[in-house]
């Protein structure tokens, strides 16, 4: 189904896509830099730079690989101006109000922290975000094989942390 004839992308239909969306970039936004004012300064300046380049999208039924392309390169950009890295993923696991959860939510945490950085993209894409591989290869312009194997990759770097620790 084709959401636009051959007309640009209108300020109500961009901000409508970008509201529908706005968690799921700023969790995106935060797997990057673990920090929630950062996040949500990157998913600003990537929204910034989507509406000034919207004329540009080729095919709008692909807006939000293009957009998700967008936030991963303006955080990626960030993290080198600001050369930061960081440990803690506290925004990304749902709030537990059981407090005998709260000790399995800091181990997983934990062991994500200790995947490598494409691989935890991937996972948070994949399980956070609940995207097939085939949307997280648009976004990170890989093949999908290679997405699925730098998923399992992160999975059993996560399954060995975890073994260490529990």
């Amino acid at each position: 189904m084709q959401l636009w004839a051959d007309r640009e992308l209108t300020d109500e239909e961009f901000l409508g896509l970008i509201e529908a969306k706005s968690d799921s970039f700023y969790r995106v936004a935060y797997g990057y830099v673990h920090n929630a004012e950062d996040a949500k300064d990157i998913v600003q300046d990537a929204v910034c730079k989507a509406y000034v380049g919207k004329a540009s999208l080729k095919d709008r039924e692909k807006f939000y690989p293009w957009f998700y392309r967008i936030l991963a390169h303006t955080a990626s950009s960030f993290l080198r101006r600001h050369a930061r890295t960081a440990v803690w993923y506290d925004e990304l696991l749902e709030p537990l109000d059981q407090e005998e959860h709260w000790g399995d939510a800091l181990w997983v945490r934990d062991s994500l922290a200790g995947v490598e950085k494409k691989s935890r993209m991937v996972i948070i894409l994949k399980i956070y975000e609940n995207m097939t591989f085939a949307e997280i290869a648009q976004i990170l312009k890989k093949p999908e094989n290679s997405v699925k194997s730098l998923y399992y990759r992160g999975l059993r770097t996560m399954r060995e942390r975890m073994r260490v620790y529990g």
